[in-house]
């Protein structure tokens, strides 16, 4: 029992000092020496958050299958069905990580550790394209974010801002990127900010603001997270501007890195239209 005690304390010291590939392998050796079903299940408990830190995500679910195997009462199920939860959305089993979370919450809702279930849940929505429920889980933990986690909230703000602007609400959306601008503690939060200003001056036609917004996004995180996005609005920009030189500049570069990207279509539509206009005017000239 002592050695077991040891073991043990050695395997969560591998946890807390980070070293998880050392942890799991200390939990496994305990495994092989305890013999009650309850002690299998907190250790298989300990190894689901361990392969979680380690990403991976498979043999978490395999762990927390394997707590509930050994101890169907166990204690912290609401922690295990988070933990599947955000497993299963890490996979992007989108419905089952869905399910998992709404479990965990119907466990324990007002718990501090909880609160991340409805960001989760936001999240998940937003990229299920369901943004009523998106919206309804944001504003449940808004709030609280802002009193406790404000990195929390800003992204929320972020979400938000992109709901609105994807259901119509553009004043909203236009208020809500200005307050994350305006709250933002970093370039990458700003910039984020700037790109969904970017999306509305661009669909009020306000071409010269957009690429100054595009070209603000580039200046303040020179790896922002969607460049393809960025690039298109400036293409399209130029395009509408009347600076096809610009656009072609745009044009060759984006089909070079995203040669199956989500503007292809949109960008090959444009180079043709300009190019059929330039033939057309040749034509004119020379009297053809």
């Amino acid at each position: 029992m002592k050695n077991i005690k040891m073991l043990m304390k050695k395997a969560q010291d591998f946890y807390v000092q980070k070293e998880y590939d050392k942890a799991a392998k200390a939990f496994l050796e305990v495994l092989k020496k305890v013999k009650k079903d309850k002690e299998r299940a907190i250790i298989w408990a300990e190894l689901s958050w361990t392969f979680y830190r380690l990403k991976d995500y498979r043999r978490v679910l395999d762990a927390i299958t394997n707590v509930f195997h050994f101890d169907e009462d166990y204690d912290n199920k609401a922690d295990l069905f988070r933990l599947k939860g955000y497993a299963l959305l890490a996979l992007n089993e989108l419905d089952e990580a869905e399910n998992a979370l709404h479990v965990s919450l119907t466990m324990d809702r007002d718990s501090p550790k909880q609160q991340t279930i409805f960001y989760e849940l936001g999240k998940l929505y937003f990229r299920k394209q369901e943004y009523k429920q998106a919206l309804q889980a944001f504003n449940e933990v808004e709030s609280y974010f802002l009193q406790n986690h404000k990195e929390f909230w800003l992204s929320i703000l972020f979400y938000k801002g992109m709901v609105h602007y994807y259901t119509g609400n553009i004043e909203d959306s236009e208020a809500t990127f200005e307050e994350l601008l305006e709250n933002a503690n970093d370039n990458q939060r700003k910039a984020a900010a700037l790109f969904g200003l970017a999306f509305i001056t661009f669909d009020r036609k306000d071409y010269l603001k957009t690429i100054n917004l595009c070209e603000s996004i580039t200046s303040l995180d020179s790896s922002f997270f969607d460049l393809e996005t960025v690039g298109f609005l400036s293409a399209a920009s130029f395009h509408y501007l009347g600076r096809d030189d610009v656009f072609e500049k745009y044009y060759y570069e984006l089909i070079k890195n995203y040669p199956r990207g989500r503007y292809s279509g949109d960008l090959h539509a444009i180079k043709k239209k300009i190019d059929e206009s330039r033939k057309g005017s040749a034509q004119s000239k020379t009297g053809i």
